[in-house]
């Protein structure tokens, strides 16, 4: 025992650590689970992961300071990984470990970072005159929190925000008392190389940490350098610091500045968040409350929120801390407040990772105030916990209506504040009263580290892939369709629509397998290729992944040099294909399947075919026409795909380059809008046939009525009318109809002439809409669009949800009882109607084309979206209906909205034709350079890529520099003079010359001011 007495802290810190993080994430594995999500894990964080590995392992063969071509149609991967694993020094451990090993390795990785946020920890609160028992606790609550067992189990980088946050803290405490600043140089160049965006969020709590600590000092009379000296030392500082993140820091900030992410709605249009936001607020104080919105993770432990009542209970005594206490309570209901903090972004509550420090503070406060407190303190206590579950109770429609496990929770606090009320009546010696203490902290953080992490009581946990599935899939991800691939020649790939429904915005797996595939899914993405993709109209744009899967439209396929598509093999028979593309057949003339290779959980059950195109463009060639960028603008999205193989669209006018007007290559589809009524409930009929199958249990086929029928005859009336109450239909009934008959009535005189709005009918059940294609035969080998414009939406809210309620109450003839109103009313408040989004579904007999508007609660690609372009596809078939289906939403409305049909036939074919030969001959493209001569010409041309653009392209013609600009859009283009050239495009990563000078002359200066400091310390001492 005296040695355990004499163990260090951070001992007993590794002693907790391992006992939690044992049976916390011990419960999660022991489930065959991983921390690997189904969702950003699998798609962006782990083949990042497993590419970052290939680069520190192979550096020859694909260095850091590269472009390279697998991330979509191509990327700076400095740039791009910089955000996920660059800077961050824990991801350095990989090039030690085998391959094989990596999925462990991830999982091990984070753990890893688990345990240094403790650390971390320990060395900011060593400078507090705080008990080591209370550091002890402080550091475990700081450690184990709702955040951190969140973002361990979704985005593990997350974590090191909260190792760098209390290390800023250590560094900012060690200047304002006038020791080394050098530190704090060191440590802003590591957090802001890390993430730039925790940078930005960490500089923020910093600054105000600094504030508040200063005001509290001098207001204590504390011996403080003078304000002038200490504010030249944090500029100094800091400057240094960020000069010395200038190898990953100037770069990135080019690359920002030129990303799609820097257009978004401020705090996404909001002013205040939905109802629903601030109902639940109160039950994720002490738990996860179910689920993340706005990604509020509070989670406190129960010391904690003893700690904070204490702390705010005595407001003079602690009052600096309650400021910030104050201020971060204000600010968790302002959307305003939250987007400030998510650089002016989305209202993402990130910043509560910061506010973690403060509760563990206040923690420590009340361990060491614990044997002192007075009785006013206890009823205080008590009192505020007991109103914290009564409030809960209330909100919750007067019962507990949460989770099990949210209940499990509230009753370890509870035992928690019986302690703390009851310690005194106890004679404990101080081992035990300790060791009681800490038994009922741990207990509380491995409850709350089981409600994230236990299938048993989350469905979250369900979301983490299966052990051992992760490589597997990641290889065999395409059922390895890529061997079927050339090995020689440039060119790219995609994978049509659907071809895995796992639910992400995107993959980056193929990445991994070098297909050079155009879709990608990465928080820093090309400005570029999101102005080309919104330019056109492509329905599955998001910032995140601006192109998608291109939503198979031939002519942006064919653009962007997809020569092969992967697609299921059993998308051959049920979907269209983009015109041109035929599937691959083996040697005895059958289409090549390559068979499932099977991975629990993630496998699409079905084989993979590749198709060919023979009509895709080169990755450079030359135009010899251009056209002004007003001209492009004045042609709708589908003419303006079209248009880029008719010449190049130039951002100047090049000299010597014929200029034309583009032709509009799209035919105008006559329709008729006729609205699905059959589940309309506006005739008596239908009311009877409904009562019969909700109220009475029974189906028309045991009632001897067709599956889809609407109408009854006579004498089925007569046998059915007793039994659904409809001998006398009720006023109620008779008012609702006739509402029913008015709407249909409506929407189909309001869609008379054109498509200009979809509804719902008195239950609230969006109705289906069918656009009847007029002369359908005229469009068969033709890709159909349906573009619309202005598009509006109705809202649902919780008045509207309690009407269409007692609407189902009346047609369902059961009464609608005040308890039931009570009960739709605390749901309605409970739920997000006025934050969520829509999805629009298009259809025909060979496709199907979603629409997404994402509601305000999504934090990485929400859009406010008014306008859509649906490519149906390029069918051989009789396409004579699209059906319209809706979700979510009341009605959606459109100002304008067009179905257009474009021919692939002689005119398409012979465009590409032409550009293919004018394509560059002998291509050789590396990582970083793109060579090959241009064929002879009689008048200056337009050099035309799809590569994206970037001033890192340097352009050398025959030898000769020559100044690029953008072409089509987002292009890598130049002008060429008259006659037969030799092209050579370089790249060099932009800002890389500039910050690393930066990062070298940091480190020089730094190492140069602190070495010359110490003789002074030592004369001054």
């Amino acid at each position: 025992m005296t040695k355990l007495r004499k163990l260090p802290l951070w001992g007993w810190y590794s002693l907790g650590f391992v006992m939690i993080v044992t049976i916390t994430f011990g419960s999660l594995f022991l489930a065959g689970r991983t921390l690997i999500w189904e969702v950003d894990g699998i798609a962006q964080h782990f083949p990042i992961l497993v590419e970052f590995q290939k680069i520190l392992q192979h550096p020859s063969q694909q260095g850091l300071f590269s472009w390279s071509w697998n991330l979509g149609l191509g990327a700076d991967q400095l740039t791009t990984f910089a955000y996920y694993v660059v800077g961050d020094p824990f991801n350095y451990l990989v090039a030690l470990i085998p391959h094989a090993q990596l999925e462990a390795g991830y999982q091990g990785l984070i753990l890893l970072r688990f345990y240094t946020i403790g650390l971390a920890f320990l060395g900011f609160s060593g400078q507090f005159k705080f008990s080591r028992f209370s550091r002890l606790i402080g550091t475990l609550t700081y450690t184990f929190t709702a955040y951190t067992f969140y973002v361990s189990m979704h985005h593990p980088f997350f974590l090191l925000p909260m190792i760098w946050f209390p290390l800023l803290c250590w560094t900012i405490e060690r200047v304002l008392h006038g020791r080394a600043w050098w530190p704090l140089t060191l440590l802003t160049g590591i957090v802001i190389m890390s993430n730039f965006y925790f940078a930005y969020l960490l500089a923020l709590g910093s600054l105000i940490y600094a504030g508040i600590r200063y005001w509290q000092l001098t207001a204590e009379k504390q011996p403080l350098p003078a304000f002038k000296v200490l504010l030249g030392r944090f500029l100094l500082a800091v400057g240094l610091g960020v000069a010395m993140a200038g190898v990953i820091l100037v770069p990135t900030l080019l690359a920002m500045l030129h990303a799609t992410r820097t257009s978004f709605d401020f705090a996404n249009g909001l002013w205040t968040y939905p109802i629903n936001y601030y109902v639940n607020l109160p039950n994720r104080l002490l738990t996860n409350g179910g689920g993340v919105q706005y990604w509020v993770t509070l989670g406190l432990s129960g010391i904690s929120w003893l700690g904070l009542i204490y702390s705010l209970r005595h407001f003079k005594r602690y009052f600096y801390v309650n400021v910030i206490i104050v201020g971060m309570a204000i600010g968790i209901l302002l959307p305003a407040f939250a987007a400030v903090f998510n650089v002016f972004s989305s209202p993402s509550n990130r910043w509560l990772l910061m506010a973690t420090l403060v509760f563990a503070y206040v923690t420590m406060v009340l361990v060491d105030q614990l044997p002192t407190l007075t009785r006013d303190d206890l009823k205080w206590l008590a009192g505020i916990s007991l109103g914290l579950i009564a409030v809960i109770w209330v909100v919750n429609g007067f019962y507990l209506n949460i989770r099990k496990h949210d209940i499990a929770t509230f009753l370890v606090v509870l035992a928690l504040v019986i302690f703390v009320l009851l310690q005194r009546i106890f004679t404990l010696s101080p081992r035990q009263y300790h060791g009681l203490l800490m038994g009922l902290v741990m207990l509380n953080l491995l409850t709350n580290g089981l409600g994230w992490l236990s299938i048993n009581t989350t469905s979250g946990a369900s979301e983490q892939i299966r052990r051992g599935t992760a490589l597997t899939w990641v290889k065999h991800y395409l059922d390895d369709a890529e061997t079927g691939l050339p090995k020689t020649g440039f060119y790219r790939t995609n994978l049509m629509p659907n071809y895995y429904t796992i639910r992400s915005a995107g993959n980056n797996i193929p990445m991994v397998l070098g297909t050079h595939t155009v879709g990608s899914y990465f928080s820093v993405q090309n400005a570029a290729l999101g102005r080309l993709s919104q330019s056109v109209g492509n329905v599955e744009y998001a910032m995140n992944a601006p192109l998608g899967s291109l939503n198979e439209r031939t002519t942006l396929n064919s653009l962007l040099g997809v020569k092969y598509l992967f697609a299921r093999a059993d998308q051959l028979t049920n979907q269209a294909m983009p015109a041109g593309y035929t599937p691959v057949k083996s040697a005895n003339g059958h289409v090549k399947v390559y068979p499932d290779k099977f991975v629990y959980g993630l496998s699409n059950h079905t084989g993979t075919v590749i198709l060919k195109s023979n009509q895709t463009l080169p990755l450079a060639y030359t135009q010899a026409q251009q056209f002004s960028t007003a001209d492009y603008q004045q042609l709708s999205p589908i003419d303006r795909e079209q248009a880029l193989l008719q010449g190049a669209l130039t951002t100047t006018k090049l000299a010597g380059v014929p200029t034309i007007t583009p032709v509009k290559r799209s035919q105008p589809v006559a329709y008729q809008v006729q609205v699905d009524d059959s589940s309309v409930l506006d005739t008596t009929d239908k009311v009877m046939i409904y009562r019969m199958q909700h109220a009475t249990g029974m189906s028309n086929g045991v009632s001897g009525l067709a599956a889809d029928a609407t109408t009854l005859t006579a004498k089925q009336r007569q046998a059915l009318a007793p039994a659904t109450k409809m001998t006398r239909p009720s006023a109620a009934v008779q008012r609702l109809i006739k509402t029913n008959q008015t709407i249909v009535d409506r929407t189909t005189t309001a869609n008379q002439h054109r498509l200009t709005s979809l509804t719902s009918d008195v239950q609230g059940n969006q109705l289906s809409y069918q656009l009847k294609i007029k002369q359908p035969e005229k469009y068969r080998q033709s890709e159909l669009y349906l573009s619309l414009t202005g598009i509006t939406y109705d809202r649902s809210s919780i008045g509207q949800s309690l009407q269409t309620s007692a609407a189902s109450t009346v047609f369902n003839a059961r009464p609608n009882t005040k308890l039931d109103q009570i009960n739709q009313l605390r749901d309605g408040l409970k739920d997000s109607l006025s934050a969520s989004g829509y999805t629009l579904t298009a259809k025909t007999v060979d496709n199907s084309v979603d629409f997404d508007q994402l509601g305000t609660t999504n934090m990485s690609d929400y859009e406010q979206r008014h306008a859509a372009v649906f490519n149906l596809g390029y069918s051989n078939r009789l396409r004579k209906t699209i059906t319209l289906d809706f979700t979510n939403m009341q009605g959606l409305h459109f100002k304008h909205a067009k179905l257009v049909a474009v021919p692939f036939g002689s005119t398409y074919q012979a465009e590409t034709a032409r550009l293919q030969q004018q394509g560059l001959t002998n291509l050789k493209v590396t990582n970083n350079q793109v060579t090959g001569q241009t064929t002879t010409s009689q008048r200056p041309t337009v050099l035309t890529t799809s590569i994206p653009y970037s001033t890192g392209w340097q352009l050398q013609v025959d030898g000769h520099r020559v100044k690029t600009q953008q072409v089509n859009d987002g292009f890598v283009g130049a002008r060429l003079a008259a006659g037969q050239h030799t092209i050579k495009l370089r790249y060099r990563t932009p800002g890389l010359d500039l910050g690393g000078s930066l990062t070298v002359l940091s480190l020089v200066v730094t190492a140069g001011l602190a070495w010359w400091r110490r003789p002074l310390k030592r004369r001054s001492h």
